[in-house]
């Protein structure tokens, strides 16, 4: 068994009883927000879960920023949580990120998802509750 467990791919391909690999009918996208630290980001990503502003979050806990802020040439350790949503709860997942964010002017920035796994889209879609 390979290392991760999983057991090998077979060459054969697998039958598609999902729908198949399509652009949704219904728009998602996903935020990709940066923190200070995994703490923060899990925080902030799993009250958007549990309001269902987004339908599933990741937080990637470690990774390097380099940027220009006030001037000078800053290195940051950061965390990356990316948020996969309904595209109409973009705006107020957004505001809830910004609310909740500890730094001053945070990268907070949503991508449009353009095709994917249909059944993964409409359950992402059907963890996001719309404003009525």
């Amino acid at each position: 068994m390979p290392e991760n467990d999983k057991p090998p791919m077979s060459d054969s391909p697998k039958p598609d009883n999902r729908g198949g690999d399509t652009a949704p009918d219904a728009p998602v996208v996903m935020i990709y927000a940066t923190f200070p630290d995994r703490e923060t980001a899990l925080t902030v990503g799993r009250s958007l879960v549990e309001q269902r502003l987004a339908g599933c979050v990741n937080v990637l806990p470690a990774m390097t920023s380099v940027y220009v802020w006030k001037g000078v040439t800053e290195t940051s350790d950061e965390a990356v949580m990316i948020a996969k949503l309904a595209a109409e709860g973009a705006d107020r997942a957004v505001a809830h990120i910004l609310a909740n964010h500890p730094y001053e002017t945070p990268a907070v920035l949503v991508l449009p998802v353009t095709g994917g796994s249909a059944e993964y889209l409409t359950w992402v879609r059907a963890g996001t509750e719309l404003q009525k």
